[in-house]
């Protein structure tokens, strides 16, 4: 039986990844072995498409998703950082500003990033 969005009740942890047409937004689950992944188009100006495939990828069928998004994305087959899939932000949640515009909020770990405010 197939794996379904019903799987995972909580995404702890999300990263994008970017290609010159779309970003895709991986999330998992605490112990890493549940993911799903949102497709966001970014060549249309107007309207925001958002494509969800419903299914729970495992941690190496993710790994070979993102490879193959690479390898496909790249200027030159087989050419390593020729802006084929890069890896943009890592986040553990989203906020929502209930304004209907196209803006993504990621949160993130301070310290990550080299801002440690505490």
């Amino acid at each position: 039986m197939p794996l379904t969005a019903a799987v995972i009740s909580g995404l702890q942890r999300l990263v994008l990844y970017e290609t010159r047409a779309r970003f895709f937004l991986v999330g998992c689950n605490h112990a890493q072995t549940k993911h799903r992944v949102l497709k966001i188009d970014r060549t249309e100006p107007r309207d925001l498409v958002i494509i969800d495939d419903k299914h729970v990828y495992s941690q190496q069928e993710v790994r070979e998703l993102l490879g193959r998004l690479d390898l496909g994305n790249r200027t030159k087959i087989g050419q390593k950082g020729s802006s084929g899939l890069s890896r943009a932000v890592t986040s553990y949640g989203i906020v929502d500003n209930k304004i209907k515009t196209f803006n993504l909020y990621l949160l993130q770990n301070e310290k990550e990033n080299g801002h440690d405010f505490a």
